[in-house]
């Protein structure tokens, strides 16, 4: 299978430099290396891009072909034009940019798995930045998941031709409670890129192929220790938010590694709640309408004479949360149960309204039932405290809440 390693850049020569010095040792050089620099447009440091320019094309330790646009694309239509024209020529590719320096087993990492899994048309995309998930040991070297990655990868030209850059994606992939489940797991922020797109305020290609992956039940391969350093949030490039690099070093040996790669093509639940985790927000105004909802529906009820019943709970319990809601929680549940304390990801006080505040790993061993005032997380924080406590029950504020209508039906 022919593979063809590509490099997108534009006018920041100290990133590029980085990304070619570390490609030019990496254990498995490129065969040829084809490079696309965008041309020059408003905005463009014509002294960096001339710098860029001038390195790309001498270069000795590969043989190249370089493409210099006569005028800006931008990231977004410089990157999927590329990939257009290699594909017209080979089976696969790997792809870099200009701030995604490759770790010495890089281009091996590719090249192995490109190979292993070049006639399983379920898996979409190779990533080769790792994830800043925590997921269980394993003795493999890397994990399937729902969502790609740009920082470093790689894809087929058979799966590549199904790449849509379509605006009504995300509408078609929500017309289904499965599709608006995927979105959920694997790309919650999507929707805002799109806006993004739109708005004008982001020129995201990426975008995109997870959707197109989502939209195809397809699967992405990730290293559990990066094989790629992004340099490139530090506010020079079309993306970057100022933040540090959260990758892993994979190792500094220049020695050729074989991977050890699954075989079974399957995405495990630690994963999909670890992907849901870190990319599944509520936005404050939702925030606000649900928790409305609840005391609306709560109050209506309460006006028409119904109480919680005792025997609710079979133990004492632990409040997630704080604010209104856990105001009225205790006031209401005091009388039925004992409450040990309240329980935050983060505490930043030791006790409210009287109540010992604590974190997951303080919770105390008499404590099985806990009550969810953020409902819209529950299977999020659900994960945190599986990771210390298997034989917890939780019940959201939502679900409580309609425990008065049962007491309601009653009298």
């Amino acid at each position: 299978m022919r593979i063809a390693t590509i490099l997108f850049t534009y006018h920041r020569s100290e990133h590029t430099r980085k990304v070619l010095e570390a490609l030019s040792i990496n254990t498995q050089k490129p065969e040829k290396l084809f490079i696309f620099q965008d041309g020059i447009g408003a905005g463009t440091n014509v002294t960096e891009w001339k710098k860029v320019k001038e390195m790309i094309t001498n270069i000795t330790w590969c043989d190249t072909e370089v493409h210099i646009a006569i005028y800006q694309k931008g990231c977004a239509r410089s990157i999927i034009e590329g990939i257009n024209y290699i594909l017209k020529e080979f089976e696969a590719i790997i792809v870099l940019e200009d701030d995604c320096v490759p770790y010495p087993q890089f281009i091996s990492y590719m090249k192995q798995t490109l190979e292993k899994y070049v006639t399983q048309p379920k898996v979409y995309s190779i990533g080769g930045y790792a994830w800043d998930i925590d997921l269980p040991p394993s003795n493999m070297d890397a994990y399937f998941n729902g969502r790609t990655s740009s920082w470093g990868w790689g894809t087929w030209k058979d799966r590549w031709i199904q790449f849509q850059e379509d605006y009504q994606l995300i509408r078609r992939i929500e017309r289904t409670e499965e599709g608006k489940r995927k979105l959920d797991i694997w790309g919650a922020d999507l929707k805002n890129m799109v806006v993004g797109n739109i708005m004008g305020s982001c020129d995201a290609w990426d975008v995109f192929w997870s959707l197109t992956v989502i939209a195809n039940d397809g699967v992405c391969l990730s290293p559990y220790k990066s094989l790629i350093h992004n340099i490139g949030m530090d506010g020079s490039g079309t993306h970057g938010v100022i933040r540090n690099d959260n990758c892993i070093n994979y190792n500094d040996n220049k020695s050729d590694y074989e991977f050890v790669l699954p075989d079974e093509i399957t995405v495990s639940r630690e994963c999909k709640l670890e992907f849901y985790n870190m990319f599944s927000e509520i936005h404050g105004v939702e925030k606000i309408q649900l928790y409305q909802q609840v005391l609306l529906s709560w109050i209506k009820k309460k006006q028409r004479g119904g109480k919680l019943k005792k025997n609710i709970f079979d133990s004492s319990i632990a409040i997630w949360g704080k604010g209104k809601i856990c105001d009225l929680l205790l006031n209401e549940l005091q009388e039925i149960t004992d409450i040990e304390c309240i329980l935050e990801t983060y505490p930043s006080t030791y006790e409210y309204q009287g109540i010992p505040i604590c974190g997951i790993t303080e919770l105390p061993d008499e404590v099985k039932n806990i009550v969810v005032i953020p409902f819209f997380d529950i299977e999020r924080i659900e994960y945190q405290v599986r990771k210390w406590k298997e034989d917890i029950k939780l019940i959201g504020i939502d679900k409580l809440v309609e425990k008065i209508e049962e007491c309601l039906e009653e009298i």
